[in-house]
């Protein structure tokens, strides 16, 4: 693992550390009860490296979702990020095993291509299972109330990196 690689994962546990706390996750039986996720990595095609994923967040035993999600575009690889990236706040999460699947609304983009009215008009949905290779998919973006729920969808590209499912 690369030094720059392992600083970003280190970054994201103190991300995922800092919802956990938030939420108060620290008896086991809270522990228990709360779905926790954590995805950082990439989605591909053909050996060819598109979006780069990073999203942290946990769901408490009362049913409140907490964390946030980012995606990078990619020129074909993860040392290539393109000036595009999506961002938003995840709102459902469903863990099943190796299978977690999270929906967010699309808030912000960063070049800022979305007017004050229609930031989170939109909502995706990521789905990951762990594997060899672990699998990933995107559903949307479409209409935010069109995501009852967030059972997990198809997972048709490989992910390269990590999944944490709790």
């Amino acid at each position: 693992m690369t030094g720059f690689r392992a600083r970003a994962l280190s970054t994201t546990a103190l991300a995922a550390a800092a919802v956990f706390a938030t939420l108060g996750v620290s008896a086991p039986a809270d522990a228990a009860e709360t779905k926790l996720l954590m995805i950082e990595g990439e989605l591909e095609i053909a050996d060819l490296d598109l979006l780069a994923i990073k999203a942290v967040g946990a769901t408490n035993a009362e049913g409140k979702t907490t964390g946030t999600y980012e995606a990078t575009l990619l020129a074909g690889d993860d040392d290539n990020p393109l000036p595009f990236k999506v961002k938003g706040p995840i709102t459902c999460i469903h863990t099943d095993g190796d299978t977690a699947s999270l929906v967010y609304p699309i808030s912000a983009t960063d070049p800022n291509l979305i007017p004050a009215p229609l930031q989170d008009a939109l909502a995706v949905q990521i789905t990951v299972r762990k594997g060899d290779p672990s699998k990933v998919g995107v559903n949307g973006p479409a209409p935010t109330g069109s995501f009852s729920g967030c059972e997990p969808a198809a997972t048709p590209y490989e992910f390269d990196g990590d999944i944490e499912i709790k």
